[in-house]
């Protein structure tokens, strides 16, 4: 059920984008000690995007989960962040990272809820 989105203004190859997709995966999974069967990863890469008044390479990362916790939230953005910027290159200083707890009841998976 966790869900990570990063929105990114660099354009990315396909194989970039596999690679990320496939290590924010692994790499939530772990953070969250949960299954990667759940875990989700959308990657919008070459999104017309401004931070701090230029368009240098800058990403948006927003994680929702059922379950998590603000004691995790640390760890969690130093983990991504240092993933942005060893696989696309973009410095800590130029990501916002937004995390969301989402309560069971509004998360679907299969036609139900969680």
């Amino acid at each position: 059920m966790p869900y990570l989105k990063i929105q990114t203004n660099i354009p990315l190859t396909k194989k970039a984008e596999r690679n990320i997709l496939q290590t924010a995966s692994s790499l939530v999974a772990k953070e969250l000690d949960k299954p990667e069967d759940f875990v989700m990863i959308a990657v919008q890469p070459d999104t017309p995007m401004l931070f701090a008044g230029t368009d240098d390479p800058v990403a948006f990362l927003e994680l929702k989960s059922i379950g998590l916790k603000g004691s995790q939230t640390k760890s969690l953005c130093k983990a991504l962040c240092e993933m942005i910027e060893k696989h696309l290159g973009i410095p800590k200083e130029r990501v916002y990272a937004k995390f969301i707890d989402v309560k069971r009841g509004m998360w679907g998976w299969k036609g139900s809820m969680f």
